[in-house]
């Protein structure tokens, strides 16, 4: 792809929207960013990825969480087994990046769907690396609305710290759990005043 300079000239916007732009979709499976190599279209999804993701909308917010409960947790597992070097390096990094943007909710949360990609990324596991990406992007809307409404980064970088732990120690069981107790947070915060109905956002 185009530099962030030619892009921001060609959209006459600020090279800080153009890296927004551009984390979004990284955290949409989109794109991928390789430092000093700018970023490259990824080859596209699975037929997996593309139907769940097609399939999200209307789709009742606690069947989506129970289904987060139920892949998420066995990633992070995975994870812990397998994750490489540079892949506790980047989920840091991310860590980082969501400290700087605690006054942020939209950089905060971009950063918050790349942390939970990242994840799936070191499980080493491409059907969950797809199904992640595809829960990422269906439920950003009802995350930002939920964010609005109680916005508490505090919380919810905590919840990330725990699984970063879990993962640095090769702890399968505590990685799992750390993630379990983060989306049940992460789902109070979301169903609060939420419409009891089949929107998911």
């Amino acid at each position: 792809m185009p530099s962030e300079r030619v892009l921001a000239e060609r959209f006459r916007v600020s090279r800080v929207s153009v890296r927004e732009a551009l984390r979004l979709l990284e955290a949409s499976g989109l794109v991928e960013i390789r430092h000093g190599d700018g970023a490259r279209v990824r080859a596209p999804t699975s037929a997996i990825g593309h139907l769940l993701a097609q399939r999200l909308e209307g789709l009742s917010l606690r069947d989506l969480f129970e289904f987060r409960q139920i892949v998420e947790p066995e990633a992070a597992a995975l994870a812990a087994e397998r994750a490489s070097p540079g892949h506790l390096r980047d989920l840091g990094k991310t860590l980082e990046g969501q400290a700087r943007h605690v006054q942020d909710p939209h950089g905060f949360l971009l950063l918050d769907m790349e942390f939970h990609r990242l994840i799936a990324v070191a499980s080493a596991n491409t059907v969950l690396q797809e199904i992640v990406v595809a829960l990422n992007a269906g439920l950003r809307e009802t995350r930002l609305r939920a964010m609005a409404r109680r916005y508490d980064p505090l919380r919810s970088l905590e919840g990330h710290r725990r699984v970063l732990e879990a993962l640095l120690s090769q702890n399968p069981s505590a990685a799992r759990e750390a993630m379990r107790q983060h989306l049940r947070e992460v789902e109070t915060s979301a169903l609060a005043d939420a419409p009891q109905g089949g929107d998911a956002g």
